[in-house]
């Protein structure tokens, strides 16, 4: 007995007429390399989340072919791909907006302060990539645990006063066009690391 044709039903024709912003899938975890400054290849394990806007003329989207938009670009995503994940989940789902949302561990050596002893510090890092047509949007943000002096404990100390310990955030946009400079990108961690860490 020959089997049943499969029915598409998510690319049957939607009458209703109603565009969605974004449809996808959210907490992928995959391997990533990414690229520092000193062009050197640090291996990672990043949490995904891949979207794009659903056309009025479709009743729904096949989360699976997020999945395979991912693994064509291999078993490892290089960062330096977004801009081609990006088009690629446009070309397959014929959509006219992508998004990729890209957080991982992001390892540097930091010298102790007075010690100058070094030691391998983790910040988080985080990629939030949208292509409009051919138009890339591309913001990075850095997460990090900080140390700052408590302003009260210093108004009533008349030698010292006690530390805090704190979290901080900090978010970058550094081009609309995002094109293969990870590595720059990345470079910025160093200056936001030094200054929230004085």
């Amino acid at each position: 007995m020959p089997a049943a044709k499969l029915h598409d039903k998510q690319s049957e024709r939607d009458h209703r007429d109603i565009r969605i912003d974004k449809v996808g899938v959210r907490g992928l975890r995959f391997p990533v390399q990414v690229k520092d400054k000193a062009h050197a290849i640090q291996n990672t394990v990043a949490t995904i989340g891949m979207f794009v806007d659903l056309p009025k003329e479709f009743k729904g989207t096949h989360m699976s072919r997020f999945i395979e938009v991912l693994n064509a670009h291999g078993n490892i995503v290089h960062v330096e791909n977004i801009t081609d994940i990006l088009y690629a989940m446009q070309e397959k789902f014929q959509a006219a907006t992508s998004h990729i949302e890209m957080e991982f561990p992001y390892f540097m050596v930091k010298k102790a302060p007075v010690s100058g002893m070094e030691s391998v510090m983790d910040y988080v890092a985080r990629f939030d990539a949208t292509a409009s047509k051919k138009d890339i949007d591309f913001i990075l943000t850095v997460k990090t645990m900080v140390t700052t002096l408590c302003p009260c404990s210093k108004a009533i100390a008349a030698y010292g006063a006690h530390n805090q310990r704190g979290k901080s955030r900090c978010k970058s946009a550094p081009a609309r066009r995002f094109g293969s400079k990870t590595s720059l990108v990345l470079s910025k961690v160093r200056p936001v690391r030094s200054y929230i860490h004085s």
